[in-house]
């Protein structure tokens, strides 16, 4: 992604007015971010699932003694890196955490408005649909939940739509997208097919280099690609170094994870649950991107504008998409919740949905255009009015997934001064006593009983 100032149009005044423009817009989508975030935590929201609390327990053990592969085991090491170091100023809590995740979520919106604004997106589209994808009920729990899935979604996204092709000032959109791609894929596993995409283009884009007559810029574009390349391919690359020297196997994370789904039973569900899993779960649980994908689709088939900026995000949506399905048929997918996985979707469909809209719209004249106008506004209150409720029903909140007790209990070793314990979890409950406790190299945890959690879990012996 450019500056704001490589974008401007005459509707943003020149450079200074497109830099204004772009500053204002992120600094009011952020805002509304914020807010959503706020109202989420105001409805009880509290955790998508264990990992929340697991995820938070590693930085707490990264914050007390930093180490390059924090987790040790399939996750990826940056967000702890960034949560644990935030930690060493902000001190080990569960506030600490989520106020982190709550402005990683408020600022990650940024990513995918800029790359939009930077392949020629109307100053209208990228607003609405960023404004619309932000406030999906999967993607506002997400923005304050202590896990790196909303971020990192919007940074792959905005790291696909920035492969587009043809507009102003590619060179450091390229250079901004391979550091997303680079960010990402050291957070969720979703980024890599999409790095392994910009990779493609870049070699093609190197090809296309070298049919050229010689000449000095020319040996300069070929450089700067093959390093934008090596960029965004790093994380992948070195991840599966790590894992071949730390474990012997360069993808020791996919059987780690394979290995976890098949003890837990994840395994154990039809072939053809596992094919469908990640559409249905696109169908059913966001189904106002099914409803974008619509007009995104019609657009980028007849629109020769649309298609220059949406062809390289398109594709990357189908191959994150197929790199999920895969995963699931070869038991390396993510284990809960199969939605958190398809935030950047969200983001490229919805943009491509609202882009394609408003294009059309700006074609039609007089009556014809301010009555689809009108349709839409009524349209648009009439799905925020549906938010409210869909917000509510978050997750975590089933009998057998809150977590207030074992958190108060954890509080209450912290403000003991309780200097260790033998803990006994049940499931993986024991990770928000954990995480409460803000302490947990203190702590020694057995092996897990298997019994459903129930308030009396885990069992914690004070020493």
């Amino acid at each position: 992604m450019a500056s704001p100032a490589s974008v401007a149009s005459a509707t943003d005044g020149g450079p200074v007015g497109a830099r204004a423009a772009w500053l204002i817009d992120i600094a009011a989508l952020c805002l509304l971010k914020a807010a959503i975030g706020a109202w989420i935590l105001a409805m009880g929201f509290s955790h998508v699932s264990d990992d929340d609390y697991a995820r938070t327990v590693i930085a707490e053990q990264f914050a007390h003694a930093p180490r390059l592969d924090p987790s040790g085991t399939s996750w990826l090491p940056l967000p702890f890196w960034i949560v644990g170091g935030a930690m060493m100023l902000l001190g080990r809590s569960l506030a600490s955490a989520r106020a982190i995740a709550c402005m990683l979520g408020a600022i990650g919106v940024a990513a995918p408005y800029a790359a939009m604004r930077d392949v020629g997106v109307s100053r209208a589209a990228a607003l609405t649909s960023t404004a619309i994808a932000m406030a999906i009920p999967w993607n506002a729990w997400l923005g304050v939940a202590m896990v790196p899935d909303g971020w990192t979604g919007a940074l792959v996204a905005a790291g696909a739509i920035a492969m587009s092709t043809g507009a102003v000032n590619s060179r450091s959109r390229r250079a901004w997208a391979a550091a997303a791609l680079l960010a990402a894929s050291l957070s969720r596993y979703e980024a890599w097919p999409v790095c392994a995409l910009f990779v493609v283009q870049s070699a093609g884009r190197v090809v296309a280099a070298v049919r050229t007559p010689p000449s000095p810029s020319r040996a300069t574009e070929i450089r700067r690609e093959v390093a934008w390349a090596v960029v965004a391919a790093a994380g992948p690359v070195l991840w599966m170094a790590w894992n071949a020297y730390a474990h012997g196997s360069p993808v020791h994370f996919i059987a780690r994870v394979t290995a976890f789904r098949r003890a837990i039973g994840a395994a154990d569900v039809p072939f053809q649950d596992k094919l469908l899993g990640y559409p249905r779960a696109l169908f059913e649980e966001t189904p106002e991107v099914i409803v974008a994908l619509w007009p995104a689709c019609i657009g980028v088939a007849v629109h020769r504008e649309l298609r220059r900026r949406w062809a390289w995000g398109s594709i990357a949506a189908v191959v994150v998409l197929a790199f999920l399905v895969g995963g699931d048929l070869g038991d390396g997918a993510p284990t809960h919740h199969p939605a958190r996985a398809l935030a950047s979707l969200w983001w490229i469909v919805t943009g491509m949905g609202v882009d394609a809209i408003v294009a059309g719209v700006q074609m039609l004249r007089g009556d014809a255009r301010r009555g689809v106008a009108a349709a839409a506004a009524v349209l648009a209150i009439g799905w925020c009015a549906t938010l409210p409720a869909r917000w509510r029903a978050s997750p975590g909140r089933g009998a057998s997934d809150q977590r207030d007790v074992q958190i108060a209990r954890g509080l209450d070793l912290r403000a003991r001064g309780v200097v260790g314990a033998d803990i006994t979890p049940c499931s993986f409950e024991h990770f928000a006593l954990l995480a409460g406790w803000g302490e947990p190299e203190r702590a020694h945890v057995a092996p897990r009983t298997g019994s459903l959690p129930t308030n009396d879990c885990p069992v914690v012996t004070e020493r």
